[in-house]
């Protein structure tokens, strides 16, 4: 049982002691011995006053506020279905799991019902459920916790369960009732009491305890649902991978009969892919010429036997349609063995030691008949596992892609796509249209300064020939396809890559290269096709990035100065308003300086307007140099300037603006002896975020107050301005504004 089902289970036992502790024990050891759930319900359920052996799914389901409600008109409503049947009531939920309901008399005087089976009885019902985990209605729910006991059995299953789980009802029921009996005071004759020593306190307990040793009699291993379990345990404990349960099968072969050559296939898309093979079938993959539907195989596994295969040019086909072979063929034998679920052959075995007996063929079928469903399981696991680790990379990696920044774009891209692929090295290259060239915008591994100083032509090269075609090129060795090896000095550790072309709506955008990948492996069709289930997201962002760089460039001219290279007034504006809620939101602080050149009309009358333009110029240079870099500084119009402080203080602010004012003083400004103080001055007011002053016209409105206070006291200062708080000081701050 899982944590909450333990934790379901003592609650129950504290607060529902009527509940006999023999049954408890009964339904722990029946869901144990059938690989079934088990709940005992009173009423509308949940909550179970019992849980045993919980499908993974449905406590997920469970778990869920968003998703619960999915089960109420299923088990929700089981024990009034169990009620209404008066027997086994069948039904199918909105997962596709297989349930029964039925009414059980504990002895206890309460109405209960059980809840049994929770399990797949189909692969098809798996695989439904598992699309609306990857890409429908479920997706919030798939986490790799939903596979951690899921279900599959027969109906068959189910109604032996039913049956056993009645049986252990009516024994413990009859305990109970004989244990009241003898409870009751009674006057009894001698003859009365003769038949009452049968039940004595220690006839009784033999009689509770027969309950127990009923369920343990059922769990023999000759029964068909306890085997199953035995099965799946045997040989595929709860955590074993995928990948190691394939290597198991041959594993248990090699040692019990001593096989060399074995090879398992599983069936994908219609036909057999090989998954591992030992002795003359592990380092070769075995290609077999005949479809997973074929009769043949059938008739097969119902005979117990194998169907011969004869190895050719083109692969192992089954020996009755080969007309005739020629000298050069390889005339070596190979005997398949189907493993069928239901009425599907999902792998195969294939066995290449020689002169296989009957009774060895037998034996072998026998196995494959055992491991048929457990591997299926696994597999089908496996698959949703990967799913689910598929779908959070895929929210990540659209998560990770769409930023505003388009070079964090393509570096994101080229990043996740690498790890996705497991590749030491790459790049990503963007296709200009004007130049007709491929750019390298991206690049990660040795040399990837240098790589991305490249530039190909359209249709040179492999990234501009695929490109030019349009189509991938998957190579495991460079060698063998023709293509020139790349330079000894580019350092490759491997002859194999994948170079994609990236496209949208039939417009060329650009190229990923990959190589190098993690272990010296090669790449394959199944690496491109995880390239193909991202490249529609990374041909939208690298789409979207590039506009949003044109943009940014357009953007950018309308938004600053021309003259001094700042921000111009209207991006200020915005800029004031979007951080002074941020301010409210956050509780920070934040300030705003004016600065205003000092008699700036004078040395612009005195000295031509070419000379005013560089004095903007160089005091915008002295702005710059003494910001942070979150401080925004901008050109307000004329010889005003504006610096917009995030989370900066009064105080500090104070200190930033000595600072520039002291910069300014310094500059050497063409004709600056010739001012009225002597050199280029600037007067600055500072205004800061407070009640009251709580929008971007306040905060200009009151930073303007500060600068005309410091033209007025003397020019060449810093002024700061608090927002008066009494009716007093607003008058006498009106008055010194005057």
């Amino acid at each position: 049982m899982d944590e909450t089902a333990a934790h379901t289970r003592d609650t129950a036992q504290t607060q529902n002691h009527q509940t006999p502790g023999d049954w408890v024990d009964a339904q722990d050891s029946l869901a144990a011995s059938s690989a079934l759930s088990i709940l005992l319900v009173e009423g509308h359920q949940p909550p179970a006053l019992q849980v045993a052996n919980n499908n993974s799914i449905c406590h997920a389901f469970q778990s869920s506020p968003e998703h619960v409600h999915l089960c109420d008109p299923y088990c929700g409503v089981a024990f009034e279905r169990a009620m209404k049947a008066e027997g086994v009531a069948h039904y199918r939920c909105h997962a596709g799991l297989h349930c029964f309901a039925m009414p059980v008399d504990l002895g206890t005087g309460r109405q209960l019902a059980v809840i049994g089976g929770r399990a797949f009885l189909t692969s098809a019902d798996y695989r439904a459920l598992a699309e609306r985990f990857r890409i429908g209605d479920l997706q919030e729910l798939l986490s790799s916790e939903i596979f951690k006991n899921v279900i599959f059995a027969s109906r068959q299953d189910l109604d032996d369960l039913a049956r056993r789980i009645d049986e252990a009802a009516r024994e413990l029921n009859a305990g109970v009732a004989s244990e009241q009996r003898a409870r009751q005071p009674v006057v009894a004759t001698e003859a009365e009491e003769s038949l009452e020593a049968q039940k004595s306190p220690t006839n009784l307990k033999t009689e509770s305890a027969s309950v127990k040793a009923a369920v343990e009699s059922q769990a023999d291993a000759e029964d068909s649902i306890s085997r199953r379990a035995q099965i799946q345990n045997r040989y595929f404990p709860a955590e074993t991978e995928f990948k190691q349960a394939c290597a198991s099968v041959l594993d248990v072969l090699v040692q019990k009969h001593k096989f060399t050559s074995l090879a398992l296939l599983l069936r994908e898309q219609g036909v057999f892919v090989h998954a591992c093979g030992t002795g003359s079938f592990k380092d070769t993959p075995v290609h077999i010429e005949i479809g997973s539907k074929d009769a043949r195989l059938f008739v097969t596994a119902k005979a117990a036997t194998s169907l011969v295969l004869r190895e050719t040019a083109e692969g192992f086909k089954p020996a009755g349609t080969i007309r005739k072979q020629s000298a050069d063929e390889s005339k070596k034998t190979a005997e398949l063995f189907p493993l069928i679920v239901g009425d599907e052959v999902k792998a195969a075995l294939l066995v290449g030691d020689a002169a296989l007996t009957d009774e060895k063929r037998r034996a072998i079928s026998a196995y494959c008949r055992e491991i048929a469903l457990p591997l299926e399981v696994l597999r089908l696991r496996n698959e949703l596992e990967q799913r689910a680790r598929f779908a959070d990379y895929m929210q990540n990696f659209g998560e990770q892609i769409n930023t505003t920044k388009p070079n964090d774009t393509y570096e994101a891209i080229l990043r996740m796509s690498a790890d996705l692929l497991n590749a030491e090295r790459g790049s990503l290259l963007l296709f200009d249209e004007p130049s007709n060239e491929l750019a390298v915008i991206a690049a990660i591994g040795p040399r990837a300064e240098v790589a991305r100083e490249m530039r190909v032509r359209m249709g040179e090269g492999i990234a501009g020939s695929v490109m030019f075609n349009g189509r991938p090129l998957v190579v495991r060795d460079v060698d063998s396809t023709g293509h020139t090896p790349a330079p000894a000095e580019r350092s490759y550790k491997t002859k194999s890559f994948i170079s994609y072309p990236i496209s949208i709506s039939g417009r060329k955008v650009g190229v990923l290269n990959v190589t190098d990948k993690a272990g010296g492996g090669s790449y394959d069709d199944v690496d491109l096709s995880l390239i193909e289930s991202i490249a529609p997201q990374m041909a939208l962002a690298l789409d979207r990035a590039e506009w949003q760089e044109k943009a940014n460039q357009f953007q950018l001219m309308s938004i600053t100065d021309p003259l001094t290279g700042l921000l111009n007034r209207r991006y200020l504006i915005e800029r004031l308003a979007e951080e002074l809620r941020r301010s409210k939101r956050q509780d920070y602080a934040m300030s705003f300086m004016m600065i205003d050149i000092d008699d700036f009309k004078i040395y612009n009358d005195r000295n031509g307007h070419q000379a005013g333009d560089l004095a903007l110029e160089m005091t915008a240079q002295c702005l710059k140099s003494a910001l942070r870099g979150a401080d925004v500084a901008s050109r307000y119009g004329g010889e005003e300037f504006c610096i917009l402080l995030p989370q900066t203080t009064l105080e500090e602010a104070a200190a930033i603006a000595e600072r520039i004012k002291r910069r300014v003083l310094r500059m050497r400004f063409p004709h600056g002896k010739t001012q009225p103080l002597g050199a280029v001055t600037v007067s600055i007011g500072i205004s800061a975020f407070h009640p009251g002053v709580e929008t971007p016209e306040a905060m200009i409105e009151y930073a303007d107050r500060a600068l005309y206070l410091a033209k007025h006291h003397g020019k060449n200062r810093v002024e700061t301005y608090d927002p008066p708080t009494s009716a007093s000081e607003v008058s006498n701050a009106d008055e010194a504004a005057k």
